[in-house]
């Protein structure tokens, strides 16, 4: 049986969380973990009675091509080792979006622990993180800037949200929309140490970085900035503290032009990918979603074995607006271009262009119909930052 997990059924939840991941709870962490559950948004999978197999469907919001979009974030997967490959996990996972379709949820997230495994359900990773790690020595000497930066703390939040969601909404898709709880309950709570603001000239917030140093080491887990003159700002603000950091790191996403910045561009980079992303529904999400305002009929004939209703062939007709609508088509056809639900999602929310893609062998379609989906997708690039 699958069914909503019951409140008073947490401490089962918390107790199979422990025999999935191989961890052990104090009684007092059992008891601030019990209190800040919240059942349901848990699916269960039920044998004789017994939770034995769980996930959760948590209500978010991302920013796609600068729209808010309902987002199933699936989290807590979790199976007791002894009753694994026995497909639970599957039929959870199948009900979870039959589940956020009905919830106007047109778009799902999730953290994997094995890319290949929710792939077959049609997932797809989309978000590529710039790990760059490099001495205080070499960090560029950036213009002066004519703002200042203010050391803050958690409870100045909103100061910090001011600049996060205008740069999440304009700047890359599949970023979270946070609020207070999020702030404090995922941010600060993950990513410890010190929050510094950077005010512009009219003492408006346009940056901001969270930071913590330890062992003479700079670890930065956000450094977010508007305009140049807050980016200035804030590399100012770690600049000057070569006399007690040695040697820093920090994330940025792909098209982050550090690089361009140093005298010497060597430094240690790493690519990680995170986060994997599915369209839930089709044809809801095509109706969120802002394409490029040019006007256009594109034909799509989608595979998706686990969500029955994307399957098949649709047309998407765009307007000059970037507003489109999706009709399934009852007949087939030759035009357009075939792909599955995977590609769909990666291509939409900007982590692979269709031109790679095809490439890939992922989309296939004659030259002038990949060229039309080139045109209509904006280039905007995908990017998380956050975890769940």
């Amino acid at each position: 049986m699958i069914r909503t997990i019951r409140q008073d059924e947490a401490g089962q939840s918390l107790s199979l969380t422990q025999a999935a991941f191989a961890v052990r709870f104090s009684e007092s962490d059992v008891q601030v973990r019990l209190a800040k559950l919240n059942m349901e948004h848990f699916l269960g999978y039920f044998a004789e009675e017994q939770l034995a197999a769980q996930l959760a469907v948590l209500p978010l919001t991302i920013y796609v091509q600068g729209e808010a979009l309902a987002m199933g974030g699936i989290a807590h997967v979790a199976s007791y080792p002894e009753m694994r490959r026995q497909g639970m996990v599957s039929k959870l996972l199948v009900r979870s979006l039959e589940m956020m379709r009905a919830n106007g949820q047109t778009v799902s997230m999730l953290n994997p622990f094995s890319y290949s495994f929710y792939r077959k359900y049609g997932w797809e990773y989309f978000s590529t993180q710039i790990v760059n790690t490099l001495d205080m020595a070499v960090v560029p000497k950036f213009a002066s800037s004519a703002g200042v930066v203010k050391r803050l703390t958690a409870e100045d939040w909103n100061t910090a949200d001011q600049v996060y969601d205008q740069y999440a909404r304009s700047a890359y898709n599949g970023m979270l929309r946070r609020d207070e709880n999020w702030w404090r309950q995922h941010v600060f709570n993950r990513k410890l140490g010190s929050l510094a603001v950077y005010y512009d000239t009219g003492g408006v917030p346009a940056g901001y970085m969270l930071y913590d140093i330890k062992d003479r080491f700079m670890n930065i887990h956000e450094l977010v900035h508007l305009d140049h003159s807050a980016r200035n700002g804030l590399w100012q603000f770690i600049g000057n503290h070569d006399s007690i950091v040695t040697r820093l790191k920090f994330t940025a996403p792909k098209d982050d032009p550090f690089l361009f910045a140093m005298a010497e561009p060597k430094l240690q980079q790493e690519t990680v990918a995170n986060f994997m992303i599915r369209i839930v529904d089709v044809e809801a999400f095509v109706r969120q979603y802002r394409f490029a305002g040019e006007s256009e009929k594109l034909i799509v004939r989608i595979t998706d074995e686990h969500a029955e209703w994307n399957r098949g062939v649709w047309e998407l007709t765009v307007s000059d607006s970037g507003r489109a609508e999706a009709v399934h088509l009852e007949y087939s056809s030759s035009d357009g271009v075939t792909c599955d639900i995977q590609t769909l999602s990666t291509m939409l929310i900007g982590c692979q262009r269709p031109a790679q893609l095809s490439m890939n062998g992922r989309l296939s379609g004659s030259p002038s119909d990949i060229a039309k989906w080139e045109r209509v997708i904006p280039g905007r690039v995908a990017y998380m930052t956050d975890f769940f």
